[in-house]
């Protein structure tokens, strides 16, 4: 695949969409390349590019539900409930037509009462403002909705404040198309697998995608995770997979015992990426740092999937030490934060990359932290390791 390719290729994966009125030579060149670009999508993915006349969107549907395929900026789960509510709100709005925060306001609490739903918003409350803006910061930020005038006080600070919006009209596009009936799902699972109910996850073409998408779409993939089938496709073909997501993506395959990642040895272009720019990443490798010292002096002990526990107390002694000792590489924002907010901070940025997992009072720690530690603060990537020299 040309480097062209393999830039449009990167595009569709780290963006929701591609709008054709803000990046039209892009737009054009991937509806150009289609077909090429689909002999990965299809073929690897299992995944539809869609063409509109507006925008080109490769659908992205994970293998599993995990914490860090979530939207970034969401912080609860109401913004979620919310983003569907102004969804049902957008839906009979064409492109151009204009509306008020005020009315979506009153929709969202009237529809909200109507459906019975859990949480039903009390605006005077900023918990349930911040959560509104959230979803609506959302709309704007993909294009689905565009901010026209705006009060000066925010409706996070002001429940009394006025906004005006327009609809693009690709707000019905927003929510993925569901194969079946989806009123009697029940849990995360129901909603992953509607795609394939009817075929045997475990065979063909379903095993490979979810191998393909569980490398693509997660930091890490760990084995104790997967199935058993998928362990073995992902074993027996790795010299395969190497070869085509380099190929294609230009990224590296590495595949141990208990895990298997896909990373880029140059900088990426996606943001999102880790290490990047951010200061919280440098903390995350002193701590990624700290807690494999741990490791190696027996204080956490590992299980058979190289998966060591400790307590909550525990991880935030660690965190909270080093905010104290390596004050130097903090900035000021880091530095003010209290040591409650700071090991929030923290543990949420490390659960997203797949260094951690809380469970009640305690945190499973995953042999990803081993990937990357302090070593790289200087950007050596040459030290960039694997947990065990074991290859499978």
């Amino acid at each position: 695949m040309n480097e062209v390719l393999k830039e449009e290729l990167e595009s569709l994966l780290n963006n929701f969409w591609i709008l054709k009125d803000e990046k039209r030579e892009l737009y054009y060149s991937i509806k150009r390349h289609q077909e090429q670009l689909r002999e990965f999508t299809s073929k690897n993915l299992g995944s539809k590019l869609i063409i509109h006349d507006s925008f080109i969107k490769l659908e992205k549907i994970p293998a599993y539900a995990a914490i860090n395929l979530g939207i970034n900026s969401f912080k609860e789960p109401t913004d979620y409930s919310f983003l569907c509510l102004l969804l049902l709100f957008l839906e009979d709005k064409t492109k151009g037509t204009y509306f008020t925060l005020s009315s979506l306001i009153d929709y969202v609490k009237n529809t909200s009462v109507a459906l019975e739903l859990n949480n039903v918003p009390d605006w005077t409350l900023s918990k349930y403002r911040k959560s509104l803006v959230r979803a609506i910061d959302f709309l704007v930020s993909i294009g689905a909705i565009n901010l026209k005038d705006e009060s000066k006080a925010s409706f996070k600070e002001d429940e009394s404040a006025e906004a005006l919006y327009s609809s693009t009209g690709l707000s019905n596009y927003v929510m993925r198309i569901f194969n079946n009936e989806i009123y009697s799902y029940t849990e995360e699972k129901d909603f992953v697998k509607d795609e394939w109910v009817y075929q045997d996850e475990n065979k063909g073409e379903v095993r490979k995608y979810k191998v393909y998408r569980n490398l693509i779409y997660t930091p890490v993939t760990l084995m104790k995770n997967i199935s058993e089938n998928e362990i073995d496709y992902l074993k027996k073909l790795r010299g395969h997979l190497r070869e085509e997501l380099m190929e294609s993506l230009g990224l590296e395959l590495e595949v141990t015992k208990n895990m298997a990642f896909v990373y880029e040895y140059e900088s990426s272009i996606n943001k999102e990426s880790f290490p990047n720019n951010k200061k919280i990443t440098d903390i995350v490798l002193m701590v990624n740092t700290e807690l494999l010292n741990n490791i190696e002096d027996k204080k956490i002990i590992l299980d058979e999937y190289e998966i060591g526990r400790v307590s909550k107390t525990f991880l935030y002694d660690l965190i909270i030490d080093i905010k104290r000792k390596k004050e130097i590489y903090l900035s000021k924002q880091y530095k003010d934060y209290t040591d409650d907010v700071f090991f929030k901070d923290i543990t949420d940025f490390m659960e997203d990359y797949s260094f951690i997992k809380s469970n009640n009072d305690m945190y499973e720690i995953y042999p990803s932290i081993r990937i990357f530690t302090s070593k790289l603060l200087k950007n050596d990537t040459e030290q960039l390791g694997i947990w065990s020299e074991e290859d499978v």
